[in-house]
């Protein structure tokens, strides 16, 4: 719309008696320019906070694997022993909010960590020092990408305010343009009407 306008001198003339000058217009250019920028902004924080759910996913997935299994094994090895239950908590139902999760995988593993004597009568079913290790190290990394994620949601959420905020800024720019169009192409309804829809309509010199 505004690319025709500044294309026609007559339209130039005739606009601008009415206050939209080239500046003016150029005022314009700048909504329509930061709006666009803003929505390659978000549409980069929404992949970028795509791309980090599916590495959370796809983490927890592997994570989850390898302790449901260390879990079932001590569930077994310490089902006798109440003391040792409860400091790994290997009892009842595992933590549906992903950072509750996070935080029984991290427990699980570094309390059998430190507390060696526990340990070595796991390595008697194959669950090793290193293994609870590099388990342990997967689950912060875990923990890191999860904040990523949240992280990545409220710039998203800012994101999309600030691009909606922008559009209504254009909106009202282009409407008040166009009621002022209205009136100064009065007596030229067709280049009013090539501005409205300028695929369809031709101005006529």
């Amino acid at each position: 719309m505004l690319t025709l306008v500044q294309g026609s001198q007559d339209l130039l003339k005739a606009l601008a008696r009415f206050g939209y000058n080239t500046s003016r217009l150029a005022e314009g250019r700048k909504v329509f320019g930061d709006l666009v920028d803003l929505h390659q902004k978000q549409e980069a924080v929404m992949q970028a906070k795509m791309d980090a759910h599916e590495a959370r996913k796809q983490l927890q997935v592997a994570v989850r694997k390898d302790y449901m299994k260390m879990l079932q094994i001590a569930r077994v090895v310490y089902d006798k022993d109440p003391v040792v239950s409860k400091a790994l908590q290997l009892d009842g139902a595992r933590a549906i909010n992903i950072d509750a999760w996070i935080d029984q995988v991290e427990l699980f593993c570094s309390r059998l960590i430190k507390e060696s004597r526990w340990q070595q009568v796991l390595q008697q079913y194959g669950i090793l020092l290193e293994d609870l290790e590099k388990l342990l190290a997967r689950a912060q990394s875990l923990r890191e990408v999860s904040l990523q994620c949240d992280q990545l949601k409220q710039d998203a959420k800012l994101q999309t305010a600030q691009k909606k905020k922008q559009l209504k800024v254009l909106q009202d720019w282009v409407s008040d343009f166009m009621k002022i169009a209205k009136i100064a192409l009065e007596d030229r309804p067709h280049w009013y009407a090539r501005l409205k829809n300028p695929a369809d309509a031709n101005i006529k010199q």
